[in-house]
């Protein structure tokens, strides 16, 4: 695997360097990332693209996988409408979808040139408006 140095990452996606080091750090404590130290030092994933989930990165930013509180570590007991909520049982129906699509997605994914846009005659791009119309007809 490639390895990358953080002011090409920080130069390319305009990330300060300072947060730069700060996402790096954590990415590598969780393991995602490998830190190559000294002068031609620098970063590079610890698995394959393919083999690295988008939750797998989220959790390692955000923690756990959580549409409401009621689904972190503390559970409904951190909510004071647990007793009243209408809303849990939807929402797990959320939560699982979420979950289920974050594992799915890998890196190698999410990385992939997203696909060209079709053309109108003339070169013009459709709109979003347009796909949906012809998708109605």
């Amino acid at each position: 695997m490639r390895l990358v140095v953080p002011r090409e990452i920080s130069g390319r996606y305009e990330i300060p360097a300072e947060l730069l080091a700060k996402v790096m750090q954590t990415l590598a404590r969780h393991h995602l990332v490998t830190s190559v130290v000294g002068p031609t030092g620098g970063y590079r994933l610890s698995r394959e693209a393919g083999q690295i989930s988008v939750a797998d990165v989220v959790e390692a930013m955000e923690g756990p996988l959580a549409i409401a509180q009621c689904w972190e570590d503390t559970g409904t007991q951190g909510c004071a409408q647990a007793p009243h909520c209408h809303l849990r049982e939807p929402l797990a129906r959320v939560q699982e979808e979420m979950t289920r699509l974050l594992r799915a997605m890998t890196l190698e994914e999410v990385c992939r040139p997203a696909p060209p846009l079709p053309r109108r005659p003339g070169g013009y791009n459709l709109t979003v408006l347009d796909v949906a119309t012809a998708a109605r007809s």
